[in-house]
């Protein structure tokens, strides 16, 4: 919750492997917070695939951050942010509590519009705005036993 960088779950393997500098406005805010241009190739391996399919996608988070400690019970920001095209892309965000009790939140999503060259900005009613759907976050908690 202190702005710190934890860890990426997921990022496709054309923006992790480079893209990003090719095409600047690809998932901008992850290039920046997660240092890519300067993370060592493992972590980008580790993170990395295809662009993924229409419908359900799940991901987990072991619960480490990057260095892959463990990282203490507590609030957690998390994000999913997708470029709808070109400059266009959706940020998601949410806070899930990692503790003793199961929970699922509903991250909130805040679409952002720009036209790029000859490329015009899309609207709150252009189609690309359905890309990703409602995100959710769950943590349950392991029981000893």
């Amino acid at each position: 919750m202190d702005g710190n960088y934890l860890q990426t779950i997921f990022a496709t393997r054309w923006t992790a492997n480079g893209g990003f500098a090719t095409r600047p406005d690809s998932i901008a805010l992850w290039v920046e917070k997660s240092g890519i241009s300067s993370m060592p190739s493992y972590y980008v391996d580790a993170v990395s695939g295809a662009t993924p399919q229409t419908g359900e996608v799940t991901y987990v988070w072991d619960l480490t951050d990057v260095d892959g400690n463990t990282v203490t019970p507590g609030e957690y920001r998390f994000f999913v942010e997708g470029t709808l095209r070109w400059k266009n892309y959706v940020l998601y965000s949410g806070v899930i509590e990692v503790g003793d009790a199961p929970v699922t939140v509903q991250a909130d999503a805040e679409f952002i519009y720009e036209g790029s060259g000859n490329q015009s900005a899309l609207t709150s009613d252009s189609p690309e705005n359905a890309m990703i759907g409602a995100v959710t976050a769950t943590f349950v908690p392991v029981v000893d036993g």
